[in-house]
């Protein structure tokens, strides 16, 4: 009787969360700026092959899936869940002094990320920020242009890595806006490694600026 009387009691709030419209979802989609920090090395490879590493310029990433939001007051908390596909370029120079020309390595890293936004709303204008999991998905895809540099490497990726969003929106009825920064909150951790070469890491989490679109269904 009582698990009865309890189970009631929450059906009974939750209606009244949706009756009030304090919860609602809907879709997401944008782009973004992305980045991925290493750790520099120099003089890297094996007899005259040579080359110093460091980090490489920024790519577009793009993302997709649902938002979710919890209106408390003034207050609100936003989960959301949402396929990405990001990552960063690695910059190759060849080692001498001077030194030589750069060639990019791409990385593209495919994840599934859950930021979780606590924010206050002051008319249509949202300012939220809130820590975000990403979980990548696949082995991350690698492409260069002087291939033969670094033909044989192996990626070692951790599982779920933790960052922070921090950003400003806007709700126009039904549409949202959103821009945000996206930074790691986590250590290097992945490893890549090259066939004759010290291991070195890079962040699985790209820094990266974040723009959205959304529609709410509710």
């Amino acid at each position: 009787m009582k698990k009865l009387i309890l189970v009631l009691i929450v059906s009974f709030f939750l209606v009244q969360i949706a009756d009030a419209q304090l919860f609602k979802f809907g879709i997401k989609a944008g782009i973004g700026y992305s980045n991925l920090k290493i750790e520099d090395l120099t003089r890297v490879g094996s007899g005259q092959d040579l080359y110093d590493l460091a980090t490489g310029d920024g790519v577009m990433a793009y993302h997709v899936g649902i938002q979710t939001r919890i209106k408390i007051a003034m207050l609100f908390i936003q989960p959301e869940l949402y396929f990405n596909d990001g990552g960063g370029t690695v910059e190759l120079l060849e080692s001498g002094d001077p030194p030589g020309t750069g060639d990019l390595m791409n990385i593209d890293l495919k994840s599934v990320d859950l930021p979780i936004l606590i924010g206050v709303k002051l008319g249509p204008l949202r300012i939220n920020a809130g820590p975000v999991g990403s979980y990548v998905i696949s082995e991350p895809s690698i492409s260069m242009e002087i291939a033969n540099a670094v033909e044989d490497y192996t990626v070692i990726t951790s599982g779920m890595t933790w960052g922070f969003q921090a950003g400003l929106g806007v709700d126009l009825s039904k549409i949202s806006l959103d821009v945000r920064y996206e930074g790691s909150l986590a250590k290097l951790g992945d490893e890549f490694t090259i066939e004759g070469v010290p291991p070195f890491t890079f962040d699985a989490r790209p820094s990266q600026w974040v723009f959205s679109l959304g529609f709410w269904f509710k």
